[in-house]
């Protein structure tokens, strides 16, 4: 039993899927995946990020009810909000990922956007992995099209996988949650292929807060509550 709660902090009805995706791996494990009503479709800019911690905020009483939070969404959107409100340990899926990611080595990070590039740096900075970074690359791909599951979508995204090994990526990081529903193959295949982990970042993350129970301080950093 984990008592995770995983906040989907998007209106997109993925619930079920997140479920079946995590069951597949963590077939015994006790959690609950939370949604948001009002917010925003997507996670592609601060503006719906700002949006979608303001949703997930509605939600406190539910979630305080969990052992640990896990964020499901690459922006780690209202991730410190969180923790100075919640007694429990919240965790990012872009910070726990690139974290795991910086143990392994040198590591890239790709996922759609135009202001993909900025703004992973921006969280690596913030984080303190940003060294550890070797590139960060861009899918020509929305996140409503990696959620399709298309052949050439996966294409795509292997292509992409490649450039940052050849470059000499130890790791790559999907920087998009909404890549679970192609991870497992791309996994197997790069990892058959060229011998390089692939971290999807829900899954790592999940993994991560299921097994890490120690809360944050409350003083310094999230001593405002």
């Amino acid at each position: 039993m984990s008592g995770v709660i995983i906040l989907d902090p998007v209106k997109a009805e993925i619930k079920d899927d997140v479920v079946e995706y995590i069951r597949k791996y963590y077939p015994n494990d006790d959690f609950q995946v939370v949604g948001i009503e009002n917010g925003p479709e997507t996670i592609e800019s601060f503006t719906s990020k700002t949006q979608a911690c303001g949703e997930s905020l509605k939600h406190i009483n539910e979630l305080k009810r969990g052992e640990s939070i896990v964020i499901n969404c690459f922006a780690d959107p209202c991730l410190f909000e969180l923790r100075e409100v919640l007694d429990i340990p919240v965790f990012g899926a872009a910070e726990t990922t690139m974290h795991i990611a910086s143990m392994l080595g040198e590591f890239s990070v790709i996922g759609p956007g135009d202001n993909m590039l900025s703004w992973v740096r921006i969280q690596a900075r913030e984080y303190g992995v940003f060294e550890k970074i070797l590139s960060v690359k861009k899918v020509h791909l929305s996140v409503k099209d990696i959620l399709t599951s298309s052949e050439e979508i996966y294409q795509e995204t292997k292509n992409v996988a490649i450039d940052a090994i050849e470059e000499g990526a130890d790791a790559v990081v999907l920087g998009c949650t909404g890549f679970s529903v192609i991870s497992e193959r791309l996994r197997e295949e790069i990892w058959d292929e060229y011998k390089i982990p692939i971290l999807e970042p829900l899954l790592t993350t999940y993994a991560v807060a299921r097994s890490f129970k120690i809360p944050h301080g409350r003083r310094g950093l999230f001593a405002g509550k």
